[in-house]
């Protein structure tokens, strides 16, 4: 089963087939120095099972990490939880055979289970504990944005005395400015999750963000020229909706509000393109008549606009109100998505019944 793919690599489920690869990184002492040495036969299949027995409880552990254009298990890299100094943390770790080497394997295989860990785990920080001697280790965690912090765990392996040093990264929520034709948008990711696709000049600036930072205790970063694929992605869609070639979104979400604003949420993609609904039967696709005004403000708490198209949703007496972008750029939108119409009254409402079921 594959978990994660990179541009170069998958990481999948090891199986019993791969012991002979798994061998080919446990018996060799050089990868293995770290450990003090190669591991037996017997190590290496209870190395294996542990990996087996984690799948099957935490639905994670080491992974093994397969070149896409030969299919050959490379290496093994993963999530597994780890012991520092009596707290426990969701480690990131990696070993690769000595052949693949100075490739940037273990950096890229590393940086795609981080992802994993912040997006889909929902972990708030990961860590790696190294030896203080594995510096080739080390540099792999720097190079993706770990840092040390202080102090030293002591760890007892074939009678020898190991210093480990901690390595972590906090989640952060990576951004890209997006300039659409109707105002600057902020993008922003988690791992592999689309989390942010706001206006920058909002009706009340920073509280998207402040809320981000909170439930999802993050920091944000600038992702400066590198962006990742999950932006990648979302730039593209975004291009071809402005130009009238989209009308769909493909983009893995990560939602950060409550249950009932969720809710409120998932139903707005089932809005069609150039189409709109009130308030009212927007709190009765979800069986919440009483609740139009909490779900109007789950509406303006969407930190996802355009792609969870809140903009369709419009007054029960057919004219626009509040638009976290401003309701210039809600006008441009809908008429983007209904070119025919010049006035939001012009545009036919949907019944309850069609946003329940979408597909008629």
């Amino acid at each position: 089963m594959i978990v994660i793919e990179t541009q170069r690599l998958q990481l999948r489920e090891m199986t019993p087939a791969d012991r002979p690869a798994l061998c080919r990184i446990l018996q060799d002492s050089e990868v293995m120095y770290a450990y003090n040495g190669p591991f037996s036969d017997e190590e290496v299949d209870e190395w294996l099972e542990r990996q087996l027995a984690r799948y099957r409880q935490y639905g994670y552990g080491l992974w093994a990490v397969v070149l896409k254009a030969t299919g050959e298990m490379i290496g093994q890299c993963g999530l597994t939880l780890q012991q520092w100094n009596g707290r426990e943390m969701l480690e990131a770790g990696y070993l690769f055979q000595r052949s693949h080497w100075h490739q940037g394997y273990a950096t890229e295989a590393a940086s795609a289970c981080m992802d994993y860990a912040f997006g889909t785990l929902n972990s708030p920080i990961v860590c790696s504990i190294i030896r203080d001697n594995n510096l080739p280790s080390q540099q792999v965690a720097l190079r993706n944005g770990m840092t040390r912090r202080p102090g030293v765990m002591i760890k007892h392996y074939r009678g020898a005395e190991m210093p480990h040093w901690l390595f972590v990264k906090p989640r952060t929520i990576r951004t890209v400015r997006y300039h659409a034709p109707c105002g600057e948008m902020m993008l922003g990711a988690v791992g592999d999750r689309l989390c942010l696709c706001n206006w920058t000049q909002e009706l009340h600036p920073g509280r998207v963000e402040q809320r981000l930072r909170t439930i999802l205790k993050a920091q944000f970063e600038d992702c400066g020229q590198i962006l990742p694929e999950v932006l990648r992605r979302t730039v593209r869609e975004l291009d071809e909706y402005f130009r009238g070639e989209r009308k769909d979104f493909d983009i893995p979400l990560l939602l950060a509000g409550s249950d009932f604003q969720k809710r409120v949420w998932q139903q707005l993609p089932n809005i069609p393109y150039g189409q709109t609904v009130s308030y009212g039967e927007l709190a009765a696709t979800i069986g919440s008549l009483r609740s139009v005004r909490a779900v109007a403000n789950a509406n303006g708490a969407n930190a996802i606009s355009i792609i969870l198209p809140c903009h369709r949703v419009i007054g029960s007496d057919g004219r626009l109100t509040g638009y976290g972008g401003g309701l210039r750029a809600k006008q441009y939108l809908l008429d983007l998505e209904c070119t025919e119409c010049t006035r939001i009254g012009q545009t036919r409402q949907l019944s309850i019944s069609q946003i329940n079921n979408p597909q008629n």
